[in-house]
């Protein structure tokens, strides 16, 4: 009868094998794992209140499942959310993307 090492063994390797795809598993859930980012002190405006400033646009850190993307303006002294049409989204993702400064005016909507 040839001598079996401990490594050569059914169960062991059946053993091996559930820990190498059960790692596997952990790595891929991982690397989808969101970054939480505190979110950025934002100041309630006025609903009509006017609005011009020129500042820098992110995008904003929510929730990736969202039908509407969402923007962070940082102008001088106040942070804004921003939600725009899908041309202006266009525009203003195009901005974030560059790090370019932008222009916003309007009313504040509710």
């Amino acid at each position: 009868m040839p001598f079996m090492r401990s490594s050569d063994s059914p169960d062991m390797k059946k053993l091996l094998l559930i820990w190498v795809i059960a790692g596997a598993a952990l790595a891929g859930m991982a690397g989808c794992a969101q970054i939480k980012k505190p979110p950025a002190q934002a100041r309630a405006a006025a609903v009509g209140a006017h609005f011009d400033q020129v500042g820098s646009i992110a995008l904003y850190p929510g929730e990736p499942c969202t039908p509407q993307i969402m923007f962070d303006f940082h102008g001088v002294g106040s942070t804004v959310w921003l939600g725009a049409s899908k041309y202006e989204t266009k525009i203003l993702t195009e901005a974030a993307r560059n790090n370019r400064r932008v222009h916003i005016s309007g009313k504040m909507a509710a």
